[in-house]
């Protein structure tokens, strides 16, 4: 049991490098070309993303300090 666990949090850690990859060169392209990969507008969900932490306050900033501290795993 011990062993499955290990490989599917093997995969999701994968899979969420994989994603953050992908925002990387997203907001790297939309710097570079002015747009997004497929029209998404990366920069512009980054800002709300971070808009909506920095108006919930002190709820906001826990929360925040939660995923900086699940991303550096």
């Amino acid at each position: 049991m011990k062993e499955i666990i290990t490989i599917v949090k093997g995969y999701i850690n994968d899979l969420a490098d994989l994603m953050l990859s992908l925002v990387a060169i997203g907001a790297i392209s939309e710097v570079i070309f002015g747009s997004g990969i497929f029209g998404v507008n990366v920069i512009g969900n980054l800002t709300s993303i971070i808009n909506t932490f920095g108006e919930s306050g002190f709820a906001g900033l826990v929360a925040l300090l939660v995923l900086v501290g699940l991303f550096r795993k």
